[in-house]
């Protein structure tokens, strides 16, 4: 697992494999506790973010380009 999107899938795959009998509910649980946490530092990644005003660039695990700040225009130059 790289990233959130493939978190995402992994919860998705799980979720299927309960309804169709291919996973118990407590395996599901099991995955869902490890995604929680999982959750939670991603979850720091962004209050990092906020901090920083968006020049964090993280882990890579939420696909975020820090924000680049914009230079005010010069006045009066030709």
């Amino acid at each position: 697992m790289q990233n959130l999107t493939d978190l995402r899938a992994i919860l998705g795959e799980t979720m299927r494999k309960v309804l169709d009998g291919q996973c118990s509910v407590e395996q599901a649980r099991a995955v869902a506790q490890v995604a929680a946490e999982v959750n939670s530092t991603a979850r720091l990644e962004v209050d990092m973010a906020r901090a920083t005003d968006g020049d964090f660039r993280g882990s890579g695990f939420i696909d975020v380009e820090p924000r680049i700040p914009q230079r005010p225009a010069l006045v009066g130059r030709k």
